[in-house]
């Protein structure tokens, strides 16, 4: 089967991280950290001072890595299709060569990664890919990768959404909704 799961607070805490490094950023600048991340160019500026420490530094979700191990042991394909932009760095480095390395270095097997977008090119990229079952946190994005046909689970492990169904929130909860409804997947 091949899997597509979204990076950002989904395998890792990315808003954790972010929200420390605007702490420290508005008190640097003195600026409040709301104005920052609504106003698009101290927005802008926040990011491009701190993208790297951000998915550098960022931590990996309980329960995450052994359930990607496990997933990918049975010969399921994973690919990272992440909202994030692939941006050069002020020191030289891509958007993409740094996630690459946070999975090195976090020992983390994965098949692909893929900078997509949301919405509609979120969705485009599992369609083109032939993703089976999209693992994804944000609603607007599953809302569009589910309406163009391809399986689609809601992940967030704070509950923050309430729905009956296509809801997970776990890594173990992930594992075992694979093995419950994607057995014949290989023999197919």
């Amino acid at each position: 089967m091949r899997i597509g799961i979204d990076l950002d607070d989904t395998i890792c805490r990315t808003t954790e991280i972010v929200h420390k490094y605007l702490e420290i950023y508005s008190e640097k600048t003195h600026l409040n950290p709301l104005d920052i991340m609504n106003d698009e160019e101290l927005k802008e500026e926040f990011f491009d001072k701190y993208i790297r420490n951000i998915y550098e530094e960022v931590e990996i979700k309980r329960e995450a890595k052994k359930v990607l191990k496990r997933l990918k042991s049975k010969g399921n394909e994973i690919y990272i299709i992440t909202s994030r932009r692939d941006r050069i760095t002020k020191d030289g480095k891509t958007i993409l060569e740094i996630t690459e390395e946070w999975f090195n270095k976090n020992d983390i097997m994965i098949d692909k990664i893929i900078l997509s977008g949301n919405g509609d090119k979120k969705a485009l990229v599992c369609k083109n890919n032939s993703i089976n079952l999209m693992i994804e946190d944000n609603p607007y994005n599953y809302k569009k990768i589910s309406t163009i046909g391809i399986k689609c689970l809601l992940f967030d492990d704070r509950e923050k959404y309430n729905l009956k169904q296509d809801y997970v929130t776990s890594w173990i909860d992930i594992e075992k909704y694979i093995e419950r409804n994607w057995k014949n997947e290989k023999n197919n």
